[in-house]
């Protein structure tokens, strides 16, 4: 029989070997009998048993490499995406787990060992009845409070194990660990992290109940901002948790007194970026808690804000990062609806004098060209859509120049850039407009014409279609994600200058190309695109022909033609800048 000793096996600390790893020896011995399995017959090979044995050898050696540990992960993740049910989801679940939480042994980075943490809490949660559920309960919660300071999370944990697993092996364990909690203390970091929780706005007047309205997370590969919306103001307290050498981290905002609106989503994952997961819970003294995890953490600042009142929580995962975003400021993190116009005001009018008074135009233009990298996008008669968007974006660009815009592009290279962070760059450069340019595809290869797009909810099923081909090559996939996105949308300022902007564009194009090609006009038209998502200036995606249609691929290898295609965005660019300057000058 295998020594269990050797399999190195344990919990966060080790000590010996631990229960776990007899648990592990029998499920090795015995062939691991499915707990989920109603008969007796031998089954066929589970595919988690092969990495799982991979593992199991790796931890018997005396060094193991974090890079020979990462491939077990990719192998576990793979068969836990294409077995996701059943036995086979649950063992490929729990030693996924198990896997990360040795990397994060190894690595030493509270990203990974919050990455383990949620792994083995998914084991739990989908899988109550799994052989080792309270094992992964065990897990999670001595890394949330050995490594993680998260002591309320690490008492669920221990008591849902006496709570659902009474007769477990581990029930007697949990109440040892219990014990271990610190008792009549507020979460907090560890040495490194900030040592006290500074009190804000201590001389503030909290109404009775506030109450917790909305959170707005946005994400990017460097910063985050998360905006907690109140309906009164509130005395908070806020804290950063530990980091490890500068990597990961936790943000927690206590909100005493406070309530939850009724159906606000209580926990939010987001779809890559810097920010992974918002929480809401309710800590035994009553108080609401917004917690926010962080895969880099490096600083941060909380700003509070009036009327009405919210509080603005930015993360940054490097210095410059923070020297690059802005302080914000009570206006441009308003919610929609925050806002009234005074009696006897009109939008129209109030809109005509913020522009002269302002002095708004359009200077600085982002060009954005589609795909790029790893991504080629749609592919047709040799081309491939990334290289005809760079030359389009790069001619297009030659031609504002010369009109006296300043320009800048997303990418002037085949360089693989993720969809947020595209309008991030608009927005940290400040850009007046952003124009985002792509071809079309189709299964039908006699579909062709022209169509310019800004954001919002698709209205007819086309639109839907090219949008989904566009989004694809987002990571923000989850049905999670559909409330930011929403909320993204209906929040979006620019809903209706991107509309004007498109109309424009498409209108300017058709003209310039219809005097020496037959051009068919598709329209402007509304989806929810990913890359148009987050924009602070009017924003839009130009599909400058179907690359899957024989004579508009053809013309892509023109550049007389992409250069007459340019001088038509830019003739829409024009009349769009003259259509907001008319409008303040009309009083």
């Amino acid at each position: 029989m295998t020594d269990c000793r050797s399999l190195g096996v344990g919990r966060v600390k080790r000590r010996g070997p631990t229960l776990l790893a007899l648990v592990l020896c029998a499920l090795i011995a015995c062939a691991a009998v499915p707990a989920f399995a109603a008969s007796t017959t031998q089954t066929k090979e589970n595919p988690a048993d092969a990495p799982v044995r991979r593992l199991l050898s790796l931890l018997t050696r005396k060094d193991v490499s974090v890079s020979s540990l990462r491939k077990v992960e990719n192998e576990l993740e793979r068969v836990q995406k294409g077995n996701p049910d059943g036995l086979n989801g649950a063992k490929a679940c729990f030693f996924l787990a198990r896997t990360r939480q040795e990397i994060a042994t190894r690595s030493g980075r509270q990203v990974d060992w919050i990455k383990a943490a949620d792994t083995f809490g998914e084991c739990a949660d989908r899988f109550p009845k799994y052989a080792l559920a309270s094992d992964a309960l065990l897990h999670r919660g001595s890394i949330r409070l050995e490594r993680l300071s998260d002591y309320d999370g690490a008492q669920a944990d221990f008591s849902t194990i006496q709570r659902d697993y009474p007769r477990s092996r581990h029930a007697a364990e949990a109440v040892q660990m219990l014990r271990r909690i610190p008792k009549n203390t507020p979460a907090q970091g560890k040495k490194g992290s900030q040592s006290s929780a500074p009190a804000a706005n201590a001389d503030a007047q909290s109404s009775d109940a506030p109450t917790l309205t909305d959170i707005r997370p946005k994400t990017g590969p460097a910063s985050a901002r998360v905006v907690i919306d109140l309906d009164a103001r509130v005395k908070f307290r806020y804290q950063a948790l530990e980091h490890v050498n500068g990597k990961g981290g936790r943000i927690y905002v206590d909100l005493p007194g406070a309530t939850m609106r009724l159906g606000l989503a209580d926990d939010v994952r987001t779809g890559g970026g810097v920010l992974r997961r918002v929480r809401v819970t309710r800590q035994k003294d009553g108080d609401l808690r917004v917690v926010m995890d962080f895969t880099e953490l490096a600083d941060y600042r909380v700003t509070a804000l009036d009327a009405p009142f919210r509080l603005v929580v930015d993360a940054f995962a490097t210095k410059t990062a923070k020297a690059s975003m802005p302080a914000p400021d009570r206006n441009t993190l308003a919610p929609a609806s925050s806002y009234a116009l005074p009696k006897g005001s009109s939008k129209k009018r109030l809109a005509a004098d913020l522009v002269e008074q302002l002095g708004l135009s359009v200077h600085t233009i982002m060009i954005d060209a589609g795909h790029g990298g790893k991504d080629p996008g749609a592919q047709g008669y040799g081309l491939r859509e990334k290289d005809v968007a760079l030359r389009m974006a790069l001619s297009l660009g030659q031609v504002l120049k010369k009109r006296g815009y300043r320009v800048l592009y997303t990418r002037t290279t085949d360089d693989f850039i993720p969809l947020p962070e595209r309008t991030d760059m608009a927005n940290s450069k400040k850009a007046d407009l952003f124009i985002s340019v792509h071809c079309n595809a189709s299964t039908d290869p006699t579909v062709h014409g022209l169509e310019t797009y800004s954001l919002n909810l698709a209205r007819t099923a086309d639109a839907g279609r090219v949008a989904a081909r566009e989004n694809s090559a987002s990571d923000n996939k989850n049905i999670s994600d559909l409330q930011m996105i929403l909320t993204d949308l209906m929040l979006n300022s620019k809903v209706k200058e991107s509309l004007d902007l498109a109309r424009n564009v498409q209108g300017e194009s058709l003209s310039a190309l219809r005097g020496q090609w037959p051009v068919s006009d598709h329209g402007n038209r509304e989806a929810p695109f990913y890359v148009l998502m987050g924009a602070k200036m009017p924003s839009v995606l130009v599909e400058i022909g179907y690359i899957t249609n024989q004579t508009e691929s053809a013309r892509f290898k023109s550049d007389d033609y992409l250069r007459r295609l340019a001088d038509g965005i830019a003739n829409g660019v024009d009349e769009y800048r003259q259509q907001i300057e008319r409008f303040a000058k009309r009083r």
